[in-house]
């Protein structure tokens, strides 16, 4: 009986074996065995792996679904407890790789890389970058910091640089065109601050904020304020505490064309381009200063490019009662300097236009002084004109302390040379008299005075008369008694170069745009706005400030 079971059972494996063989790929599917395919990923099959030794393999592919049991420790060296659950703090990350040793990539249009909520600290050897974030999205930002909180002094980005030529923030933009800012800094609160830079070194030369642009038309540092509110608000402010610092230092390093150390501009129909003021109430302190080391520099330039309109190339204004509204020095103790040069180039202009505006009080338009014994604390070179008397004045020498002495010009309707002196003729009654040298080269149309002089009061009248008329430099003097005493005046024409070219008129024609107006108004009953120096827009040229500390325009 048994030997018929075994027989029975040996023939059921043998027949199982056959079956198997025979099973197509597609019926081994159906059955909970793994079988080798030749093509990948080939035929997924239905069944379940339990082995007890290894399994290798070149790739491992699925979603780890229902992975367990693993031995993390194993896996990648990180304590069980932390991998896939926490990260280490600090995680630190050590190794030699390029481009970077951590590289992040987002691909969503408008989610960052990296989003750290809290310090993101990273250090690198010299010359290299600590920490590099790139955005390939138009308008996007390669780092962007923000502080959240509504108070407190939070900071939106805080940059350190230890070393002695390091820069804490370094912005570049490298494309070849375009309106690319290096650093863009704004702010949409009241009284807040775009950029705030401070040097905090109390020694050395540091720099509190370095812009620059190798651009043909570039801008190193560019400050705007967007808000059209009212208030004093600034593009850029710059303050320095040093006794000898500076808030604002420019430099234009070019050493030729017409490069400029800082520009600034206004656009408002009532704004300056700059502005300068000095707050300390004492000392010698400077609104603006200016200097200028070329042989050919103009320290200061001022430039109203309208072509119409009161406008001032410069403008000063001093309100202190001992003040100077523009004061112009030339310190060389040689050379033909000026401490003041004023020019127009107006057919109806005026190279300096003073006027003192009190109507009452001893009041000066224009002052000159000189030290110097050969010197002119006036001198015009070409005609001196003027509308009122032409005087001298001296202390007076009776009472120099209280009272002036005044002396006026003769006035003539052509000028005019005098010379005049006293001869005593001889037994005779002849007498000549020498004139200077140059008299006939400057001199023409002689008239001739002669008086007698007889301090004995002598019944006896004696007379006088030109007996021989002035040639080469002389004339002769007779009278009727000898030894007689005579005063005598030449008048003549002034006839030198000048004169000849010059031919002065009595009469002349107002041309221009004096035709129509009058030097002084007032003694014709014209209004102001008749003057030869009326604007002709926004009132007399001579218009006083109408408050003290704000400069007239």
């Amino acid at each position: 009986m048994k030997r018929n079971v075994a027989y029975f059972l040996l023939l059921f494996v043998s027949v199982a074996v056959v079956t198997l063989a025979r099973v197509s790929p597609q019926d081994a599917v159906a059955l909970a065995y793994v079988r080798l395919q030749s093509s990948t990923p080939g035929t997924q099959q239905t069944g379940h792996l339990n082995v007890s030794g290894a399994i290798i393999g070149g790739e491992h592919v699925g979603n780890g679904a229902g992975l367990t049991g693993v031995n993390a420790n194993l896996l990648d060296g990180l304590d069980s407890t932390s991998f896939l659950q926490s990260v280490p703090l600090p995680l630190v990350l050590t190794g030699n790789a390029a481009p970077a040793l951590l590289q992040v990539t987002n691909t969503h249009s408008s989610a960052p890389a990296i989003s750290a909520k809290g310090a993101l600290y990273g250090m690198l050897a010299d010359g290299l970058i600590g920490i590099r974030s790139q955005s390939d999205v138009v308008g996007g930002s390669g780092i962007q910091g923000l502080a959240t909180a509504s108070t407190g002094l939070g900071v939106g980005g805080y940059f350190v640089a230890n070393s002695s030529n390091g820069t804490a923030v370094h912005g570049s933009v490298i494309a070849g065109t375009g309106t690319g800012l290096a650093g863009d800094f704004y702010v949409d609160g009241e009284n807040q601050k775009a950029i705030f830079a401070r040097n905090g070194t109390t020694s050395g030369s540091a720099v509190a904020i370095h812009g620059r642009s190798s651009a043909f038309s570039g801008i190193g540092v560019f400050g705007e304020v967007n808000s059209t509110a009212s208030g004093t608000s600034s593009g850029g402010y710059f303050s320095s505490r040093s006794t000898n610092g500076r808030g604002v230092y420019g430099a234009a390093l070019a050493a030729t064309g017409a490069a400029t150390g800082g520009r600034f501009e206004s656009m408002s129909s009532t704004g300056i381009g700059v502005y300068g003021e000095t707050l300390a109430t004492t000392g010698v302190n400077y609104g603006g200063y200016f200097e200028g080391a070329s042989n050919m520099s103009r320290a200061a330039v001022g430039w109203a490019t309208a072509t119409t309109g009161t406008t001032y190339g410069m403008l000063g204004q001093a309100d202190s009662t001992n003040g100077r509204g523009v004061a112009g020095f030339a310190t060389a103790s040689t050379g033909i300097a000026y401490g003041g040069r004023f020019e127009s180039d107006s057919t109806s202009g005026r190279g300096i236009y003073a006027l003192a505006t009190s109507t009452t009080g001893t009041n000066y338009g224009v002052r000159g002084a000189t030290n110097s014994g050969s010197g002119y604390g006036i001198f015009a070179d070409g005609d001196l004109g003027a509308s009122g008397s032409k005087s001298f004045r001296i202390d007076h020498p009776l009472d120099p302390e209280n009272r002036y002495l005044l002396h006026y010009a003769s006035e003539s309707p052509y000028p005019q040379n005098f010379y005049s002196g006293n001869v005593v003729t001889d037994s005779r009654g002849y007498a000549w008299v020498e004139l200077p040298s140059y008299f006939s080269s400057i001199n023409a149309n002689f008239k001739y005075q002669l008086t007698v002089l007889d301090d004995s009061d002598s019944t006896d009248f004696v007379m006088a008369k030109v007996s021989k008329e002035i040639r080469g430099n002389r004339f002769q003097v007779r009278t009727s008694a000898p030894n007689t005493k005579v005063s005598w005046r030449i008048e003549a024409d002034r006839s030198d170069l000048y004169m000849r070219r010059k031919k002065p008129a009595a009469e002349v024609e107002k041309l221009g745009e004096e035709r129509g107006r009058y030097q002084q108004p007032e003694l014709y009953g014209q209004p102001g706005s008749s003057s030869l120096d009326h604007s002709g827009s926004d009132g007399s040229m001579g218009a006083a400030s109408s408050k003290a500390g704000s400069p007239r325009h």
